[in-house]
């Protein structure tokens, strides 16, 4: 029945000054209705229908009724004050208050809801002209009455075009949202399509390593080969199949399943010592607390690539130890290796297996430090819990 919400839910900002506006202007007609009417007022009649009507306008600028058919009356009444006026004082500006009801009533009701109110408002303000005894009673019934419908007809168009307005606003979001919804669409359909590529690929190369590795391995054993070589063809199996491991975690990531995160670091140690042959431990200081999905799959890469470098380029006997420390404002895991006997201080280089954890480490808010030490190499990765972390 009255103007819908959707025109302060499109654009709240310009809703406020558009009352605001509304409301000075009317206000400040109501000042010029009293000030034009109250020399030219005769009698405690007209006096007490000026304050009447200019109390119900104040009213309505300043406390519009949330009821819809109070507001209706309300304007209604404001309306026939004006006419009843203009009756009464010919020469005032009572006229302007059947300005304002009609106004009012274009600007908050529709015009099939409006058109008993203005009805009334007409005929009472048609009323009171006869009743003057004007010398110009037709010339005064016609223009009033048109000046009042032409009112109505300009402030029920400023509400439709308003309204318009706001529902083009309103179709411009869910037209946007749309848009949104299907670019995350055609980017989950990508990476469906990405993960089914990596299994049949991933899955078929390993899977056949796997195999491959356990005939050689039993092999091996009945062939009565370099008890060396059977330890070996068994790291590699492990190895194999860990790497196995993390390709499915990877398509599932993918697919959008959990991903590995701190939580994960005891078994990754285990596994790491098993599969490589890595002394590695692991030290947990402070309580833990809850970590977004990418921050705390930045941890786990980081571990996971440490001890792999530790295996790679520190030598066999070498030692990893990750220390992951939950600090007031961030999280921070610091790996370090010690060289084996046949070991060097090497830098990693040669892939970039550093660069994406600097990466992962930037898009979750840290940073990655990483650098030789006279032992060996340390990596340290931190990450602040402002960048979107639980508090």
């Amino acid at each position: 029945m009255t103007t819908p919400d959707v025109l302060a839910a499109a654009s709240p900002p310009d809703e406020r000054r558009w009352r605001r506006g509304v409301r000075a202007l009317g206000l400040a007609c109501a000042v010029v209705v009293v000030l034009g009417t109250a020399r030219s007022l005769d009698g405690p009649l007209p006096t007490a229908v000026l304050l009447g009507g200019v109390t119900l306008w104040v009213v309505e600028l300043l406390a519009t009724p949330p009821a819809p058919l109070v507001e209706l009356t309300l304007l209604t009444l404001i309306g026939a004050c004006g006419g009843v006026l203009n009756g009464l004082a010919p020469t005032s500006a009572g006229f302007l208050l059947a300005y304002f009801a009609a106004a009012a009533l274009g600007l908050r009701f529709t015009a099939r809801h409006a058109a008993a109110a203005m009805g009334v408002v007409l005929l009472v303000l048609a009323a009171g002209i006869v009743r003057s005894d004007r010398e110009d009673v037709v010339t005064s019934l016609v223009t009033s009455l048109l000046g009042v419908a032409f009112a109505f007809a300009v402030a029920a168009a400023t509400r439709n075009a308003r309204l318009a307005h706001a529902r083009s606003v309103a179709l411009v979001a869910e037209l946007e949202a749309t848009r949104i919804a299907q670019a995350e669409a055609s980017m989950l359909a990508e990476r469906a399509r990405l993960a089914r590529e990596l299994h049949d690929i991933l899955a078929h190369a390993l899977s056949g390593q796997v195999m491959s590795l356990e005939g050689a391995h039993m092999l091996a054993e009945r062939t009565g080969a370099d008890p060396r070589l059977v330890a070996e063809i068994d790291r590699a199996h492990r190895l194999a199949r860990s790497g196995l491991l993390d390709a499915r975690g990877a398509i599932g990531a993918l697919r959008g399943d959990a991903l590995p995160g701190p939580e994960r670091l005891p078994a990754l140690v285990d596994e790491a010592s098993r599969a490589h042959g890595v002394r590695a431990t692991l030290r947990i200081e402070g309580t833990a607390r809850p970590l977004p999905a990418e921050a705390g799959l930045a941890i786990y890469r980081t571990a996971q690539e440490a001890i792999t470098n530790t295996a790679k380029h520190a030598g066999r006997g070498a030692a990893t130890e990750l220390v992951l420390t939950w600090g007031a404002r961030e999280v921070t895991l610091t790996a370090t290796d010690v060289r084996g006997g046949g070991g060097a201080p090497t830098v990693p280089g040669g892939g970039y297996g550093l660069t994406g954890l600097r990466e992962r480490a930037e898009l979750a808010g840290g940073s990655l430090e990483a650098g030789p030490t006279p032992d060996g190499y340390a990596v340290c990765l931190v990450l602040p819990y402002e960048h979107g972390t639980s508090r």
